[in-house]
């Protein structure tokens, strides 16, 4: 149909049959051999490609033009806003890109932002990861079905530990004052399950309703920089809901995509 007389009629157009999908999802990291670490090895992204040291005026216009027209405008310098200068030698950054198959991570790395701050002379701002501030980010991560969600949250939480790579831990469905009371909480409450299942302590069966979503469950936990992280299941009734819609996308867009 010709745009001419899409809109005679009636029919929105669109632009969704141009795409193909998400490319990546992109994290600015303090530290990044960790965060490669993390990624790579214990989460078992593979490294596509990288760069190393980008710097000059290209990639600052490219990044940062707005904010250095903002700077100028409110007669500040990008010091005071928070904002890299990367024309300047030596305050280079390095990115990576990390395949998961489905979905690509970039991560992206500022010379002059260390895992401590106030060594840096000019820093990138840390801002709240967490999902309950405009804008924020969280990358998401399907666990396998056949695992149990629980056991894995445990798992990943001590092979991190181990590895010396800081920050990731995983939040407790059951509510915590301390450290010490997060760490003391029972494994069954490791994630939110949306479905029916008896208690493995009590062999009860709570009788609750869960709608479309029966079937999902998840839990939340901070990255290796502190970047909001879920991990997830999609199984039964909301499974079948979620590859509704994806058939309905390859059949509009001209895509082939298949749930892994």
């Amino acid at each position: 149909m010709s745009e001419q007389s899409s809109e005679q009629s009636g029919a929105k157009s669109g632009l969704g049959h141009f795409l193909n999908g998400i490319q990546h999802f992109g994290i600015t990291v303090a530290n990044l051999e960790k965060s490669l670490e993390f990624y790579t090895e214990v989460l078992g992204g593979k490294l596509a490609v990288g760069e190393t040291g980008l710097e000059g005026d290209t990639i600052q216009n490219t990044l940062f033009q707005k904010e250095e027209v903002d700077a100028e405008t409110l007669g500040k310098t990008l010091q005071e806003l928070d904002v890299p200068n990367i024309r300047d030698i030596g305050n280079a950054i390095d990115v990576r890109f990390i395949s998961f198959g489905n979905a690509v991570v970039e991560l992206i790395h500022f010379r002059d932002r260390t895992s401590d701050p106030s060594t840096s002379p000019s820093v990138v701002s840390s801002v709240p990861s967490h999902i309950g501030h405009v804008n924020a980010k969280h990358l998401s991560f399907h666990v396998k079905d056949t695992i149990d969600l629980n056991e894995f949250a445990k798992k990943l939480e001590a092979e991190c530990q181990q590895r010396g790579i800081p920050n990731v831990v995983f939040n407790r469905i059951e509510r915590a004052r301390s450290v010490e009371e997060r760490n003391s909480i029972a494994q069954k409450y490791n994630s939110f399950k949306f479905w029916n299942e008896p208690d493995p302590d009590t062999g009860e069966i709570v009788d609750a309703e869960w709608g479309e979503f029966e079937g999902w469950s998840l839990f939340y936990c901070k990255g290796p920089s502190g970047e909001q992280l879920e991990f997830n299941q999609v199984t039964r009734n909301v499974k079948k809901l979620f590859a509704n819609a994806q058939a309905e996308y390859n059949k509009s867009n001209g895509t082939s995509f298949i749930s892994g």
